[in-house]
């Protein structure tokens, strides 16, 4: 079974991947570098919701695409 950090993380990942966005891109938007969002995407980090809206306006999505994804499954 997943834990909510792995699915948040693959959602991540799914967004990323969608827009285009490479993970050294991403951790240049978020200040982080490319290891960090690995770990995001991989569920090694227990971020906070302050820290997952900085990661949806990075990456110009709407909480409601983000949190539908997760009601979904």
């Amino acid at each position: 079974m997943e834990t909510a950090r792995e699915i948040i993380g693959l959602m991540i990942k799914l967004k990323r991947e969608e827009k285009a966005i490479s993970q050294q891109a991403l951790g240049d938007l978020l200040d982080v570098d490319r290891q960090y969002v690995w770990r995001l995407e991989n569920g090694k980090i227990n971020l906070t919701l302050n820290y997952l809206d900085k990661v949806i306006e990075k990456l110009n999505c709407k909480q409601a695409d983000f949190l539908v994804l997760l009601i979904i499954d």
